[in-house]
């Protein structure tokens, strides 16, 4: 029987859920509500209505992406509810923007926003609010009759089994929140000592425990999940999810309870059917235990070794470049002959080129070939206090193609970290291939399930084709949390040999380095000219110091090393 109220109100005593026939008709979220009686009518103004006082309305990211202004209409014909929910399904790839736009949404509407990942979920939201819009004069019954039959028996619950009760209780309804787990729960409780305290803590005070914590957004705002609740008689209240936009003061890094701390920005979770699927999860050291259908990521069985192997490392450095070709081998080979003329100094370089090794000939140790002994194999040692491990040293024929696909060449990475015998080092400087492959997110994953990585070094040229490829591998970076030490600008100039004079090699059409370094907020570390001796050095295999020494190159990279130095001892 259809309710015969007025739009946006529904009868006071009505005990259905009350659905909207011309909008939810066939819903798919409508065959999960089993706990709740519900009836179809034509006549409210929100999709379902929980009461008088409660409009649900209901919306798929999906259908927000396709109809932007829909929602908009919803809010001009949402009536007179005192409660207005907005409960959203995630039903997209990439949520964020969408979920920001709606949250703007809500705040700017004082709506209250909820978040389901399934439509199963969604079900539970709309019977928890209604059974709860029902609690109050049920419950006042069910303990009425209750308490005379205790008495009439004489028998009465010590206190011990009443708060076990009621903690019981307690937790059942946190729970019941998707990003809340039962250990989350017991610490809310914990720490709060009751559902109401917890409704009037601040969210200063609820950020700082598990489940209620914030979900960071890419520019400087946060959502913050709270509690919050209606007033439905004077002993009874319901409780509900909502969420908030406050400007970020300081840096969070968790967001729901089933979210690893390791995990990556924008992380789906690791109950969600994404888990190790979405694109947010690439570079996550994560990824393969949770595309498995692990829920809870399991611990490499090679990462403790890893540790032992890497604890006297005390600086681990990515070099990096979005472009080939941009002279990235170059620079840290280079580079680690810099840091190596500090003789109090240890530096090594691990070479992930996989398909192609360039640093055994730049080194001139292209015919050596790796000793493996009872501690592991043994690096190369180009001199007393520089050392080098390389695919390159594992050929026979230095012209064998590497044909191999992503799973050959992580394995061969995490042999490379776990087997060499790489002692106490001051820097370990890891060269990579061009752009973000295999390579780049074995390494990641690997190193940062051992321990923080001090950063990236991004080397690029002038030219806007080769900024452009910078710009997503500082994206790169910080979708794996990888910190970006600074960019450095190669063959930003050319140097003479003769007289040292310089003159621009790449004119730059967009300002080069130093104007992306600002547009991006980061360090220009070098600009570095091109000196046509350093290719012969490097053919040759010989240490372009030894040469030249006093050359505009060699100083340019001697500041670079105090520079990167004086940046990671801060």
């Amino acid at each position: 029987m259809a309710c015969t109220s007025a739009p946006g109100v529904s009868g006071a005593g009505s005990s259905k859920l009350l659905v909207n026939r011309r909008r939810q008709n066939g819903n798919p979220v409508i065959k999960y509500i089993r706990n709740v009686p519900y009836e179809y009518v034509p006549d409210i103004r929100a999709d379902f209505e929980a009461g008088s006082s409660c409009g649900i309305f209901y919306l798929t990211l999906k259908w927000h992406k396709l109809h932007p202004g829909y929602l908009e209409t919803r809010f001009t014909e949402s009536g007179n509810y005192p409660l207005n929910i907005l409960l959203v399904v995630v039903n997209v790839e990439e949520p964020r923007f969408l979920l920001k736009d709606l949250n703007l949404f809500c705040y700017r509407t004082r709506w209250t926003f909820v978040l389901s990942y399934t439509v199963e979920e969604a079900a539970e939201y709309i019977e928890n609010i209604k059974l709860a819009e029902n609690k109050s004069a049920v419950t006042a019954l069910q303990d009425s009759h209750k308490r005379q039959m205790q008495k009439e028996a004489g028998a009465s619950k010590t206190a011990g089994d009443s708060r076990k009760e009621q903690l019981h209780s307690a937790l059942g309804f946190l729970s019941s929140i998707r990003s809340v787990n039962s250990s989350d729960a017991q610490r809310l409780i914990g720490t709060f000592g009751s559902i109401q305290n917890i409704a009037k803590a601040s969210a200063d005070d609820l950020a700082m425990c598990p489940g209620l914590g914030p979900f960071v957004l890419p520019n400087d705002e946060i959502i913050f999940f709270t509690i919050d609740h209606c007033l439905l008689s004077v002993s009874e209240s319901v409780f509900i999810l909502c969420c908030e936009t406050r400007p970020r003061r300081k840096p969070f890094t968790f967001c729901m309870s089933d979210v690893p701390e390791n995990a990556n920005v924008y992380c789906p979770g690791t109950a969600s059917k994404k888990a190790g699927k979405a694109s947010a999860c690439a570079g996550c050291p994560n990824q393969n235990a949770c595309a498995s259908g692990a829920t809870d990521p399991r611990v490499d069985p090679d990462i403790p070794l890893i540790v032992d192997r890497l604890r006297q490392v005390k600086h681990k450095i990515l070099v990096l470049s979005g472009k080939g070709g941009v002279g990235k081998s170059t620079v840290t080979s280079t580079l680690a002959r810099a840091f190596a003329t500090n003789s109090q100094r240890q530096i090594a370089v691990l070479d992930i080129d996989i398909c192609g090794p360039s640093q055994p000939r730049m080194f001139g140790v292209e015919g050596e070939s790796v000793h493996n002994s009872a501690d592991g194999w043994s690096p190369i040692y180009v001199a007393d206090n520089l050392c080098l491990m390389s695919i390159g040293f594992l050929f026979d024929n230095r012209n064998d193609a590497v044909v191999w696909r992503g799973p050959r060449k992580n394995a061969m990475i995490t042999q490379f970290l776990r087997d060499v015998d790489w002692g106490s080092l001051d820097f370990l400087l890891i060269d990579t291939p061009p752009g973000t492959s295999d390579e780049h997110i074995s390494v990641v994953q690997m190193l940062l399930q051992t321990g923080p990585i001090d950063g990236a070094l991004i080397v690029t040229t002038p030219q806007e084709v080769s900024l452009l490829d910078v710009r997503k591998e500082v994206n790169f970076c910080h979708k794996t949390k990888v910190p970006v030490i600074g960019v450095v600008e190669n063959m930003s100039q050319y140097v003479c040999p003769c007289c040292n004079h310089a003159s621009e090699l790449f004119p730059s059409t967009t300002g080069g380095a130093k104007a992306m370094c600002q547009e991006m907020g980061l360090k220009l570390l070098a600009q570095l000219p091109m000196d046509p001796r350093i290719a012969k050095s490097l053919d040759s295999g010989e240490d372009f110091f030894d040469t030249n020494a006093e050359s505009t190159l060699a100083k340019a990279y001697v500041e670079l090393a105090a520079n990167i130095s004086d940046t990671l001892d801060k």
